[in-house]
């Protein structure tokens, strides 16, 4: 994906397509903790015509390098369903990205952490 300016500036373009939650979204509730940056999530069943509804995704992180990242995961997992949200591999995602080298172990650890709340938030029930 090009040299580490480049993808900076992928990420940063990324974080633009998010919107910033409001201060009510922004709720402890709705925090992910493990991220070193601040990282919020909002998850709604959204009903579907097929017998499994499908899941809105929703990040938003005070760091753009961040939020841009919480953005591709958003891009791959929203209007999943809850099987393909447990399916879904951070590691392979960024590999095939081009970003497992430049994302950095603290920030894949957050990410990670971020993923994990997401899979658990999409197999509960209503």
């Amino acid at each position: 994906m090009g040299g580490r300016e480049q993808r900076m500036r992928f990420l940063v373009q990324q974080a633009a397509t998010l919107p910033t939650f409001s201060a009510v979204e922004r709720d402890m509730a709705q925090e992910v903790f493990g991220c070193e940056a601040r990282v919020w999530l909002l998850l709604n069943l959204r009903p579907d015509d097929t017998a499994e509804d499908s899941i809105e995704v929703r990040f938003d992180s005070e760091s753009r390098v961040v939020k841009g990242l919480l953005a591709l995961i958003q891009q791959a997992v929203d209007g999943a369903s809850a099987q393909q949200v447990a399916d879904y591999d951070l590691d392979a995602h960024l590999a095939a990205l081009g970003l497992t080298d430049f994302v950095s172990s603290s920030r894949r650890n957050g990410l990670r952490a971020a993923v994990t709340l997401l899979k658990e938030s999409a197999a509960r029930p209503g």
